[in-house]
């Protein structure tokens, strides 16, 4: 009877656990890697061609290997406060894009990644400025009220702004956007301070 009242109770409970909404749940959850790895530089390539497409005149982002800029400009250049933006940024739309149409964001089709990057653009800036909070020292030492300190937060860049600046200034530095989608001339004559412009014609890499 023991056994028999064990095994009656294991069929219970198993349906039951494996129906859980919270353990499906917790299986659909992006896990987050803040590492340059191939998934995440394949994925910085496809939103960096999102942001600056290839055109018929143009290469795109993607062929100016924007993904390996961001990686160096990340990593040598933004401060920790900095690059924790970046990265809860990137993990963010890895979740949009799961959430709103079950799929990776290299996968989506170029309607769907504008959609995820435009829903990203709309959301509040609501990260930490670490950096700002740690170095003054007011909001703690002064006893300054919590409204203060989240106007002191406030400062932290937003990382729609932030990706698009790491995306357009890494594009025209590189050899594709600086010769191809700008006009450029390695070794100039002389000085030209004003030179004909017309309408329609690519400006100069500078």
């Amino acid at each position: 009877m023991k056994r028999r009242r064990f095994l009656s109770s294991i069929a219970i409970i198993i349906p039951s656990i494996l129906g859980s909404s919270e353990l499906l749940t917790s299986c659909n959850q992006p896990v987050e890697d803040n590492t340059f790895g191939p998934e995440n530089m394949t994925l910085l390539d496809e939103i960096g061609e999102t942001i600056i497409p290839s055109t018929a005149t143009s290469p795109g982002a993607k062929a100016a290997r924007i993904g390996e800029f961001i990686k160096v400009y990340v990593t040598d250049c933004y401060d920790k406060n900095e690059q924790q933006i970046f990265w809860s940024g990137i993990q963010r739309i890895k979740q949009i894009s799961q959430e709103k149409f079950n799929n990776s964001f290299p996968k989506l089709s170029v309607t769907q990644k504008q959609m995820v990057l435009k829903s990203l653009e709309k959301e509040p800036n609501n990260k930490v400025d670490i950096k700002n909070i740690a170095g003054s020292g007011d909001a703690v030492q002064t006893g300054k009220s919590q409204q203060t300190k989240i106007a002191v937060n406030s400062n932290a860049p937003h990382f729609s702004s932030m990706l698009n600046q790491l995306v357009v200034f890494g594009y025209f530095t590189s050899k594709p956007g600086a010769s191809q989608a700008l006009r450029y001339i390695q070794t100039p004559g002389s000085y030209q301070g004003d030179v004909p412009y017309k309408k329609g014609e690519k400006a100069w890499a500078t």
